[in-house]
């Protein structure tokens, strides 16, 4: 017979890849056979809806999507006649879609079946053959100075690719903005002309511009300024007048300086008007600065490691070029901590920072007793807009009560990371990717403290399998490796510990792994996690969340799985705020250990688990 946990994780796998896997075709929702809602209700025709035909399934969720059956399908009509026009509409709405995307000898044809209970619509759609491009031109209206002819691989365009109107007005897209990034800013769409052959199968295509006047770019004037450094700005846009006018370097500068953090919104003002070829143009942005300072506060509840609080304070731009100064304070039944970081952007170089740290803290769990005082010093750099690359020194000196036995270590470390990170938002990610590297050689300053080398590995990733973001699959995975002397001469601090809300739900903080005698946590030198959640989104504000989670903690440097991952799993509950979800997660360990584990354990904060 199959253990509750082995059921509860093939039940959970089962949903995600079910999940995951592509519709193969577009059915509206409707009552199943054996149920017998009243065709009229409150004078209303109930109806089912069914799209048969379509040549595949992206075409197929476009059909559902421009419905207006399905739009409507919760407001019925109040007679056959609204129904036959809801109809027609379709069906003009269906072939306008099947001409988009390519199809232009089509057929729609509808059958409707009112004798039934709903009303049965089934449309069944014969898409023709797929026309396929077979010429495309973009040519110039005269000028003096005619700009380069355009590469049709830059603008989207190959021959033979289907004939999509999409494609086409993409390609209108990009074709203006090359343009105004090689000194045409004016262009615009002076004519276009779309040839369907129903002989060939094939459309001939023609976009005619009128590029206007050949454009350079003069001064960066800087509008609307306070409190921020007009001479960092400056420094930060490297700019170069009396260039071709180039609007992508224009973006880039809005972009670098929006993400400083000390604007809410910066404004490109309108060019002036130059007719001449050649002539020179001022670019102007307008800035609406953020305010400087800030403070904030946030709380946390788990059954083990109970109520905690935080508090932060923030000045974003302390000497006018974007300084940042940082203290934030928690106060929590387990620990104390206060944190003072200072952040010098664009230190030395553009988009590379110098960060400091000073660190009190004070932590009691059922590990280790600990105080100590830490700092770091480094310096990050972006590099290819989603990685930032670091590296620093840090010292530290804890005072550690292990296992009734207190001893004092001090270490020097040089801590290096790499992250990446793809997602669309902090708290709530929808879709994307994020990865964490962290590498810190340590060296013991004193005869107690050894030399050794913790690593640590972490990703995420989302995926949207329903439309609206209805329901997203996430995973997570985290290993770290301790290479150095044996569990028990590492500071207990340092070693890797799983289990509570940031791990393993279902088990208390730090349980999961090696336990002595009294079931207190020891920790080891390595350790593996996963974890899986199907976010559900039941309305706007509302959503539940099934999980499961799982992994250990080894003595051995690299994980060696010579004990079995402890599970466990739970639902959790989200309420969505403009500041981001609302967290309650009751999860149970699905390996229970005696005299270990609780029945349950349940959680509270803000933002989702990973």
């Amino acid at each position: 017979m199959l253990s509750i946990r082995s059921t509860f994780i093939a039940f959970f796998i089962a949903v995600f890849v079910v999940a995951a896997l592509p519709a193969t075709q577009s059915v509206a929702q409707s009552p199943e056979e054996g149920d017998t809602p009243p065709a009229v209700n409150g004078g209303k025709i109930i109806y089912s809806l069914k799209i048969e035909g379509a040549p595949n399934d992206d075409v197929a969720e476009l059909l559902e999507q421009s419905s207006r059956l399905e739009q409507l399908n919760d407001t019925p009509p109040t007679s056959k006649a609204g129904l036959r026009r809801r109809i027609q509409d379709d069906v003009e709405g269906f072939n306008k879609v099947l001409r988009s995307e390519g199809y232009y000898n089509n057929k729609v044809e509808f059958e409707l079946d009112d004798t039934e209970i709903p009303a049965k619509i089934t449309f069944n759609i014969t898409a023709g053959t797929l026309f396929r491009i077979s010429k495309f031109e973009i040519v110039f209206t005269k000028a003096r100075l005619e700009p380069e002819p355009l590469d049709m691989e830059a603008v989207g365009i190959k021959i033979g690719m289907p004939a999509r109107s999409e494609d086409i007005i993409s390609a209108q897209r990009l074709a203006l903005t090359d343009l105004s990034n090689t000194g045409y800013p004016a262009a615009k769409l002076a004519d276009q002309s779309v040839v369907v052959d129903f002989a060939t199968n094939g459309m001939e295509v023609t976009l005619t511009f009128n590029a206007g006047p050949r454009l350079k770019m003069g001064q960066l004037e800087l509008t609307g300024l306070e409190t921020v450094d007009e001479n960092y700005l400056r420094k930060l846009a490297e700019w170069e007048p009396d260039v071709p006018y180039d609007a992508s370097r224009i973006d880039l500068i809005r972009r670098r300086y929006l993400r400083s953090g000390l604007f809410t919104s910066i404004r490109l003002q309108p060019r002036e008007v130059v007719e001449a070829d050649e002539g020179t143009v001022p670019v102007v942005l307008s800035f609406v600065e953020r305010a400087s300072r800030s403070v904030g506060v946030g709380a946390s509840f788990s059954t083990s490691e109970g109520a905690g609080s935080q508090f932060y304070w923030e000045h974003r731009n302390l000497f006018g070029e974007g300084e940042k100064l940082r203290a934030d304070l928690t106060i929590a039944e387990i620990r104390r901590e206060v944190t003072v970081a200072y952040t010098k952007p664009n230190y030395r170089k553009i988009d590379q920072n110098f960060n400091a740290r000073l660190d009190l803290k004070h932590e009691n769990t059922e590990a280790y007793k600990e105080d100590s005082v830490s700092t770091f010093v480094g310096l990050d750099r972006r590099w290819r807009e989603r990685w930032v690359l670091g590296i620093g020194g840090s010292l530290e000196y804890a005072e550690i009560d292990d296992d009734g036995s207190t001893d004092n270590f001090t270490l020097a470390g040089i801590p290096m990371y790499a992250r990446y990170d793809s997602t669309d938002d902090l708290l709530d990610p929808k879709k994307g990717i994020r990865f964490g590297a962290n590498i810190v050689p340590y060296v013991g300053l004193n005869d107690i403290t050894p030399d050794f080398l913790r690593t640590e590995f972490d990703a995420s990733t989302y995926f949207s399998v329903l439309r609206k973001d209805r329901l997203i699959l996430a995973a997570r995975g985290k290993i770290g490796m301790m290479a150095g002397d044996s569990t028990s001469d590492i500071p207990a601090t340092k070693r890797f510990y799983a289990g509570g809300g940031g791990s393993i739900r279902g088990y208390k903080f730090q349980t999961v792994g090696p336990l002595d005698a009294q079931n207190d946590p020891i920790g080891g030198r390595s350790l593996v996690e996963v974890g899986f959640e199907a976010r559900t989104r039941i309305t706007e504000n509302i959503g539940i969340v099934p999980f499961i989670e799982g992994g250990n903690v080894y003595e051995s440097m690299v994980p060696d799985f010579s004990e079995d991952f402890l599970w466990g799993a739970g639902i959790g509950f989200r309420y969505f705020t403009a500041v981001g979800p609302i967290r309650f997660d009751i999860a149970v360990p699905l390996d229970k250990r005696k005299n270990v584990d609780d029945s349950f354990q349940f959680y509270i904060s803000i933002g989702q688990a990973f």
